[in-house]
């Protein structure tokens, strides 16, 4: 005999709309896995005299199982999980934005381009009004974030907003976008491939599937590495025994 400490590898698939497979996503540091396995008692109560309140009769029924999950690995489809969103691959090819229409905003704010990672050689702002040329003493641009703005008292600093055609070069820029919202049902499997540290023989559980939700917000400003909760029911699938297996080796 022996006792329970698990150390383990998490994947999780997350299922598409259709309820297929897409691939296991892992293995994750998950900090916690639990199961819980609920039930209700239907009880036959006594109205005798001589047994009020005793049970005549009890019978337990099982309910459905529940699982939550807590992991600090953020991998693109876990965070978007988190969010109950989806994810889309999004590439900006390098290229030249040429004689861009953009309207300045007034007191200095700043504007958003359409692109980022800007260079800074090639810039050139004109005037809407009459294309006439810009000094680049005129407006600050963050060329990392693709945003412009003008000077604290510059040319351009008139208090009102200043429409400007500007041309600009831009480098390419692969990147992941997360949807926020939009994926309200979450469908997945989970299954940890781990070992039991007080007798180091391999332990596996396989939870077929789970409807998840997160339980609590994703602090993107946190102080500490960022920690996400999914919990739901775990979903008995057409064929299967059982909602969930616990495998271990003898």
């Amino acid at each position: 005999m022996s006792g329970l400490l698990l150390a383990g590898d998490v994947y999780i698939d997350r299922y598409d709309d259709n309820g297929l497979s897409t691939g296991l996503v892992g293995p994750l540091n998950a900090t916690q896995l639990q199961i819980n396995t609920p039930s209700e008692s239907k009880d036959r109560p006594s109205k005798r005299k001589g047994s009020y309140g005793q049970a005549l009769d009890s019978v337990t029924l099982a309910q459905a199982t529940e699982v939550t999950i807590v992991f600090d690995d953020q991998p693109t489809e876990m965070l978007a999980m988190a969010m109950m969103g989806d994810f889309e691959e999004q590439n900006q090819s390098a290229g030249t934005a040429t004689e861009t229409l953009i309207t300045l905003p007034k007191s200095n704010r700043w504007a958003a381009l359409v692109h980022r990672n800007l260079t800074n050689a090639g810039v050139v702002a004109l005037l809407a009004a009459d294309d006439s040329p810009i000094a680049d003493t005129g407006y600050e641009i963050n060329y990392a974030d693709g945003l412009i703005r003008t000077v604290p008292g510059g040319a351009l600093d008139t208090g009102t907003p200043t429409p400007i055609k500007l041309t600009y070069t831009f480098m390419a820029v692969n990147k992941t976008v997360i949807k926020g919202g939009i994926k309200p049902t979450i469908k997945a499997r989970i299954l940890l491939k781990g070992v039991n540290l007080a007798n180091s023989k391999g332990v596996e559980c396989d939870i077929l599937e789970a409807s998840l939700a997160p339980t609590q917000a994703v602090d993107l400003l946190a102080s500490e590495y960022v920690s996400t909760t999914l919990a739901g029911k775990v979903i008995l699938r057409d064929g299967e025994t059982a909602a969930f297996y616990l495998t271990q080796d003898k």
